[in-house]
């Protein structure tokens, strides 16, 4: 394991990281933030690690870890290049999106370049600390910037699962889909509850055991087979009755959805033709 780290960028996932990375005994020697609400964010989780301004030459650390948004790793890594110390050999970053080769300026004296990304949701960065202990890490970059990404992976409990750069946004698009999509959907249902009369309180309690129990059917099944409601049985009045009683966006997203799940129910052959072409029409937009 590299004897010490550093941090780019104390966002919600760059300091859960740190913390996590403090708590198994890793050492990191300093975090870099550009602005005083991420100096401010960075003294509340990480007490005591040193602050680095942006313009500052970076202290002696074998890795250093960037956790700044997709769209900003090109112009960090330009910004880093003529500041890290002869000491770094290792650059990660943490998109599970973006390859390592975004970081192409920093590509000088040795040094490695990759990409570690947990599969794992980090909803604060100073809030409680999100348990990384048996999450996928997708890893990515050269031989020996993956053969780190692991090492680190795997000191906080990860299970690394090294993907090619090709195979990034099909794999960011699955956690996309079952994370942030999940959520939002789960959020506009709740409000719909609300709507209809329960308390906000009332609406999650509802929600909780219906979402846990529909989520754990999903992912034990093998396919769609234990899909239930009205999509899963082929039930096309019911699907008409929701559409007409759901505002937009909501039926728009309801549609969506229910077309891919009548796709999976006829690859499947869990309806009947007959069910899926009633299905098809109840889930078409009128003009």
């Amino acid at each position: 394991m590299l004897s010490q780290w550093f941090l780019v960028g104390p966002g919600r996932c760059g300091l859960q990281l740190v913390r996590a990375m403090t708590a198994a005994g890793i050492r990191v020697g300093g975090i870099e933030t550009r602005s005083p609400a991420g100096r401010t964010r960075a003294r509340r989780a990480a007490p005591g690690i040193p602050i680095w301004g942006p313009e500052a030459a970076l202290p002696p650390a074998e890795g250093v870890l960037i956790a700044v948004p997709d769209s900003a790793l090109a112009g960090c890594a330009d910004a880093l290049a003529s500041r890290l110390d002869p000491a770094t050999r290792v650059v990660l970053h943490t998109s599970g999106l973006v390859p390592a080769s975004v970081l192409g300026p920093v590509a000088r004296k040795g040094r490695h370049l990759g990409s570690i990304h947990p599969l794992v949701s980090f909803p604060t960065a100073t809030g409680p600390l999100v348990t990384l202990n048996g999450a996928v890490a997708a890893v990515e970059g050269d031989t020996s910037a993956v053969h780190e990404a692991c090492r680190l992976a795997r000191s906080l409990g990860m299970r690394p699962v090294r993907l090619t750069a090709a195979a990034k946004p099909q794999y960011h698009a699955a956690a996309a889909m079952a994370a942030n999509l999940t959520h939002t959907l789960v959020a506009a249902a709740r409000s719909l509850l609300v709507l209809s009369g329960l308390s906000e309180r009332g609406a999650v309690a509802a929600l909780r055991p219906l979402v846990r129990g529909a989520v754990e059917a999903a992912l034990m099944a093998r396919g769609i087979e234990n899909l239930t409601g009205p999509l899963g049985r082929g039930d096309a009045w019911a699907v008409r009755t929701h559409l007409a009683a759901l505002p937009e966006p909501a039926a728009a997203a309801y549609r969506a959805v229910g077309n891919i799940a009548v796709a999976a129910l006829a690859a499947q052959r869990l309806l009947r033709e007959s069910q899926l072409q009633e299905m098809r029409r109840a889930l078409t937009v009128l003009p």
